[in-house]
């Protein structure tokens, strides 16, 4: 079971890595990539 939830966690450090590359490439090439994901983060803040 450790051995099984040690790949989840890698999984999901893996996917979360490569969502804020991916939001912080966005934002850098486009300039307005990055704006949207920080309103998102204040509105789940406020939750």
């Amino acid at each position: 079971m450790k051995f099984i939830a040690k790949c989840l966690i890698a999984v999901l450090a893996i996917v979360l890595a490569l969502a804020v590359y991916d939001t912080v490439f966005n934002g850098l090439l486009k300039g307005d990539g990055y704006r949207p994901v920080t309103e998102q983060m204040r509105e789940i803040s406020k939750d």
